[in-house]
C-alpha cells in the first residue's frame, strides 16, 4: 500500500510539473513583444523609428512621368505632387496645355501647378503617373524646368523635409 501511495504521489507531482512547464512555456510564448529590437545596446533594446520620407525623381517627365519614391522605412499617405513648368529663369513659358486635356491634374489650391494624386507608398517603393497628355502636346524646341513638390499638402509626417522638391531641365528637340 505503501508503495501505491508513493507511486500516486510521484505520478502527481510530475503531473503538476509538466502542466506548469507547459503552461509557463505558453506564457512565455504569448508575452513575447511583437517586435524585436534591430540591434541591442548595453544597456537595453535599441528602439528604431519607423520614417517616411518622399522625394521625387524629376529626370523622368522628359518622358511624361512624374515619380515619387519613398525613401523611407513606413509606408506614407496618399498625397500630392505638384509640378511646375517654365522656361529657366523666367516665370511661365511652358506649352500651354488645352483644358480639356488638364482634367484630373488641377487643384485651386494650387494654382498654375499640375496636380498629380499620390497613392499610400510603401518604402523602398517608387509610383509612377504617366501623364494622359504628354503625347498631344507639341513642344517647340528649348529648354523647359520643371520644378516638382512631393507632398505639397503636408499629408505625411516626413523624416526630412528638406528633400520634398526636385527640378529638371528638359531640352525639346
Amino acid at each position: 500500500m505503501l508503495r501505491s501511495m508513493f507511486g500516486g504521489v510521484a505520478a502527481a507531482t510530475i503531473l503538476f510539473f509538466a502542466l506548469g512547464l507547459s503552461e509557463a512555456t505558453a506564457q512565455q510564448i504569448t508575452r513575447a513583444p511583437a517586435t524585436t529590437p534591430v540591434a541591442r545596446a548595453p544597456n537595453g533594446p535599441v528602439i528604431v523609428a519607423n520614417t517616411i520620407d518622399l522625394h521625387p525623381i524629376p529626370s523622368r517627365i522628359e518622358h511624361g512621368v512624374v515619380s515619387v519614391r519613398n525613401i523611407g522605412t513606413a509606408a506614407s499617405l496618399p498625397s500630392i505632387v505638384t509640378v511646375n513648368c517654365h522656361v529657366p529663369g523666367q516665370e511661365g513659358g511652358c506649352v500651354d496645355v488645352p483644358e480639356r486635356l488638364l482634367a484630373g491634374y488641377t487643384n485651386p489650391a494650387y494654382p498654375n501647378r499640375l496636380v498629380v494624386q499620390a497613392p499610400a507608398i510603401q518604402p523602398g517603393h517608387v509610383y509612377n503617373h504617366t501623364l494622359s497628355f504628354w503625347d498631344n502636346i507639341a513642344w517647340p524646341a528649348g529648354a523647359y524646368q520643371f520644378d516638382f513638390v512631393v507632398d505639397a499638402g503636408a499629408a505625411n509626417n516626413e523624416s526630412n523635409e528638406a528633400n520634398n522638391t526636385g527640378s529638371h531641365v528638359w531640352n525639346a528637340p
